[in-house]
């Protein structure tokens, strides 16, 4: 199934047979889902908004012209889920609760922290700080930065997808990695 072309499966899915759909979920729910995680930072979140991408998808299908390839405009749909996505949630109001302690009370009994604990903690450390820097970064610079550094998007996929120039890509691409450096030089 993997030789056959996406184009296949949208054919089929337009000609009537939905079950087709499921393979292009199942050839792309991962890539979805790690952009939706990236933009909800929790693993339910981020299911529930890939479900909604792919519905989306599915309920448009018949708007796909094939000037693009579905897996480009699957994630145009998916980009702009997960910016309205944003946007709901900026609204939202949330109460800061974290769950990470231990099933145990050994939380309360401080012990000695080895190698592997620190690194562990550095890179939990620099991940968040990393995180915090992309989110601080405009809403163009965020999307180009992500599509091409997180997805692997080619600089003329990225400007399918955000319906801009290379030329623009180009430069939103230089202002956010001129950004993340300073912001992230302390870290490295």
């Amino acid at each position: 199934m993997k030789d056959v072309p996406d184009h296949f499966f949208v054919q089929k899915v337009k000609s009537g047979d939905t079950e087709a759909f499921g393979e292009l979920v199942r050839r792309y729910q991962k890539r979805i889902y790690e952009l939706a995680y990236r933009f909800a930072r929790h693993p339910e979140e981020a299911y529930d908004l890939s479900q909604e991408i792919f519905l989306k998808a599915f309920n448009a299908l018949d708007r796909f012209r094939g000037s693009s390839g579905f897996y480009t405009w699957l994630y145009k749909i998916a980009q702009n889920t997960c910016i309205d996505y944003t946007r709901r949630k900026s609204t939202w109001s949330e109460l800061p609760f974290s769950n990470d302690f231990p099933l145990d009370d050994s939380w309360l009994h401080p012990r000695t922290i080895d190698d592997f604990t620190t690194k562990s903690l550095e890179i939990q450390e620099l991940s968040k700080e990393i995180n915090s820097a992309i989110n601080q970064l405009s809403s163009r610079q965020k999307q180009v930065f992500i599509l091409r550094h997180y997805e692997g998007l080619a600089l003329r996929d990225i400007a399918d997808v955000l319906d801009l120039k290379v030329g623009s890509v180009k430069a939103h691409l230089f202002n956010a990695i001129r950004k993340l450096r300073i912001r992230l030089t302390p870290y490295i």
